[in-house]
């Protein structure tokens, strides 16, 4: 006789034989699953709320930041700006609106710091760092992701010092550079409006101490290196080059004679082997070209110059000694 008992009962569910607990068992890990992906959502939607504002307002700094820096560009602003929002309008319509202001503002301030010098990018990403770390270290207390904290603490300050160092020394470096083209610049005009010639140097020389205005002495003083001008207020007792060249004009006792007649010779000019030419301007002549007739110097003689072209043209007084 068969026993009933220990057969299957026939017809029976498969829950009731065991497969029950295995789709139980998915059926639970389904619904985990979906309570963990909701709860990510949910998480994510919250940091997304949370940083909308703080966006906004970093990205509406870093374009002003980086819009001064820039020397005010205009481009950016007009085609990253606009046309970055106008996209955003037109193909991301369900973007909430303080994100469709905030993703043309960071293009724009991105835009703008290639202007700028690549330091900057340092010495602002530093900045954003040093801040996300502060703010991190102010909500955590140091109780979660410590050394991560930490970390980007320490980096965020070394790219802030970095980048501040770094745009001291360009700032120096340009500064540097600026001024070697303003005094380049300076020498250019300076050497354009010298005398170009020996004669040329007597004559301005003697048109001014004949006619010493204040003008007219700056003017005289202006040929003269300041070694020669020392040497010349040196050879005149005085304490500079204006006084030396006013003790001068006052020996004059004709300026029209002293000017128009003044006749400088060939031969009181010689080269030297450095390139500078020499001036014997102590034995002018005021006889004037038709007159035979010996006349007393209206004036006195200027004194023993040495020239030196500047960039190729006008001629600088380097060098002076008395008669």
């Amino acid at each position: 006789m068969i026993d009933m008992v220990a057969l299957p009962q026939l017809g029976a569910h498969p829950r009731d034989m065991g497969g029950g607990k295995f789709l139980d068992g998915v059926a639970a890990a389904g619904e985990r699953k979906a309570a963990r992906d909701r709860d990510r959502t949910r998480r994510r939607a919250a940091i997304e709320r949370a940083v909308r504002m703080p966006a906004l307002i970093g990205a509406g700094i870093l374009a002003l930041v980086a819009w001064w820096l820039s020397g005010w560009e205009m481009w950016p602003w007009l085609f990253g700006g606009v046309g970055v929002l106008v996209a955003v309008l037109v193909v991301a319509r369900r973007v909430p609106p303080v994100w469709r202001v905030t993703v043309p503002l960071l293009v724009v301030g991105v835009w703008l710091l290639t202007y700028v010098d690549p330091w900057w990018w340092v010495l602002l990403a530093g900045v954003a760092v040093t801040g996300a770390a502060v703010a991190a270290l102010v909500m955590l207390r140091l109780q979660m992701r410590r050394w991560q904290t930490l970390a980007a603490l320490t980096l965020g300050v070394v790219m802030v010092a970095a980048g501040w160092v770094m745009l001291a020394v360009d700032s120096a470096r340009h500064a540097r550079q600026t001024q070697q083209e303003l005094d380049q610049a300076h020498d250019e005009a300076v050497a354009r409006i010298l005398p170009r010639t020996p004669a040329s140097m007597v004559d301005f020389l003697a048109e001014r101490i004949a006619r010493p205005t204040p003008d007219a002495v700056a003017d005289a003083c202006f040929v003269f290196a300041p070694a020669a001008g020392r040497q010349l207020a040196d050879a005149r007792h005085v304490l500079d080059c204006p006084a030396a060249i006013r003790a001068m004009a006052a020996e004059v006792t004709a300026a029209g004679d002293y000017v128009n007649n003044l006749y400088l010779s060939g031969q009181a000019s010689r080269s030297n082997p450095d390139g500078t030419l020499s001036v014997d301007a102590c034995h002018l002549d005021f006889s004037g070209m038709t007159d035979d007739t010996p006349h007393a110097n209206p004036g006195p003689q200027i004194g023993r110059l040495t020239l030196a072209q500047q960039r190729g043209q006008g001629n600088l007084i380097v060098g002076y000694r008395s008669c």
